[in-house]
């Protein structure tokens, strides 16, 4: 590296003497004020005296760097991913998924008939050209819908946790969720909180507005399911923003590193961010007939159309033998239902439903379910009631992994829950963290 005037700092960048500037071990500006832009363009004079290219790249890669937030849409938002959010001045408020409360069956109805007259209602649906506005409820007899409440606290009387909810919930409706007299319906209701500062930045470059009375937000716009999806939009927002930012106050050299710093890369914030926005609960996704989160189910046919004909909504639990492989024996199958057993309530109307269609499907508690299970090599299913909150069952599927040591799937169509739980790791995968599962701040 040439020879500069004045000492080198530890971050890389030349240092004046006395060794008490203001950039002397500075690394965080805050470009939300004047005085951080001020700060930051007093390091854009001292990096472009840095001759080595390297040493210039290395002291940007140091930099955390807090952005305004872009001005690009406001109201309520659809993100990458399908997930909704609510702009509201300088602050943009995401689900609370650690205070998640889910009703299903004549509950959900109950719920419905509850805020039919409520006002100031927004719904966003999905049909065959993407999301749709509406004011008031949705409309029955759709896969996927959602509701904005402005005050969470009219859901108290069925929900009572919401009475100390302040602000506005979203609520994800069941397929059949608005239906009157109950049947396969459920709603899963979420209160709104701030999200944490770079979560909202990336909400704010990224989100798209869900106008009243405009055209629908086609799926190529949101519909990112997969992180690098995900991450392709998060990247393209933030350079727009931080090109638009930094135009006229940095350097091109600064603006093009900071850039490539915050965009590209696993370690980038945009990675950051698409990992956070996967956290949030997903209202929507493609195609549209189909609700969030059950894809997995495909894979269990038999039990799926039970699931379906049920005249109350029920769970699933699954063991497969694509799923556990070698480990895929009789003696291990036996113990899952006797583990499932000890876990379940006494006198659970819990049935076993092997996918082998001639084998016809037994109650759990019989001894015909151990022959059944033992005999039939084909994936095997138990179907029980839903209990009150969702904790529950995904309490009793990790247990059931974790003691058998082998993966296990839980679905639950009346709430779009679907996660395979696997005591290994490797396999984990599904949406159990948008229930408050192992929930994690998201992007914070």
């Amino acid at each position: 590296m040439p020879s500069l005037a004045g000492s080198t700092s530890p971050e890389g960048l030349p240092q004046d003497t006395p060794q008490d500037t203001p950039l002397a071990g500075l690394t965080s500006f805050d470009l939300t004020t004047a005085e951080g832009m001020a700060m930051l363009r007093h390091f854009d004079a001292r990096l472009r005296r840095l001759g080595d290219p390297g040493a210039q790249r290395a002291a940007v890669r140091r930099l955390r760097c807090r952005a305004p937030l872009s001005d690009r849409a406001a109201g309520l938002l659809v993100l990458p991913g399908g997930a909704l959010a609510l702009r509201e001045a300088e602050e943009v408020l995401v689900c609370d998924t650690a205070a998640v409360q889910a009703l299903a069956g004549p509950q959900a109805a109950r719920l419905a008939a509850l805020l039919a007259g409520a006002a100031d209602l927004v719904s966003v649906v999905h049909g065959p050209s993407g999301l749709r506005r509406l004011a008031g409820l949705p409309p029955s007899g759709l896969a996927q819908a959602a509701t904005l409440l402005p005050e969470a606290r009219i859901l108290a009387p069925l929900l009572p946790p919401a009475a100390t909810w302040a602000g506005p919930a979203l609520l994800r409706w069941g397929p059949m969720g608005r239906e009157g007299g109950g049947g396969q319906g459920g709603v899963v209701a979420w209160p709104m909180v701030p999200a944490p500062s770079r979560l909202a930045l990336g909400a704010s470059v990224a989100g798209e507005a869900l106008l009243a009375a405009a055209a629908p937000v086609a799926p190529e716009i949101w519909d990112a399911p997969e992180g690098d999806d995900r991450y392709q939009l998060l990247s393209t927002g933030l350079f727009a923003h931080l090109d638009e930012l930094l135009g006229n106050e940095v350097s091109d050299l600064l603006r093009f590193e900071l850039v490539d710093h915050w965009t590209d890369g696993e370690d980038s914030l945009a990675s950051e961010l698409a990992d956070g926005v996967g956290l949030l609960p997903a209202c929507f996704a493609t195609p549209h007939d189909r609700p969030v989160g059950m894809a997995a189910l495909a894979g269990w046919p038999r039990a799926a159309g039970l699931l379906a004909g049920a005249g109350e909504p029920l769970a699933l639990l699954g063991i497969a033998a694509r799923d556990w492989g070698l480990a895929w024996r009789p003696a291990l199958r036996q113990a899952f239902l006797r583990q499932l057993r000890g876990l379940l309530p006494a006198g659970s109307p819990a049935l076993l439903v092997p996918e082998e269609a001639r084998a016809a499907p037994q109650p759990l508690a019989q001894l015909a379910a151990d022959r059944q299970l033992r005999a039939s090599g084909s994936d095997v299913s138990v179907l029980l009631p839903l209990p009150p909150h969702p904790s529950a069952l995904l309490r009793l599927a990790d247990r059931l992994a974790g003691g058998i040591g082998a993966p296990v799937l839980l679905a639950v169509p009346a709430w779009g829950l679907c996660h395979r739980f696997d005591p290994a790791g490797g396999g984990e995968a599904g949406n159990a963290a948008w229930f408050g599962h192992a929930a994690a701040d998201p992007a914070g």
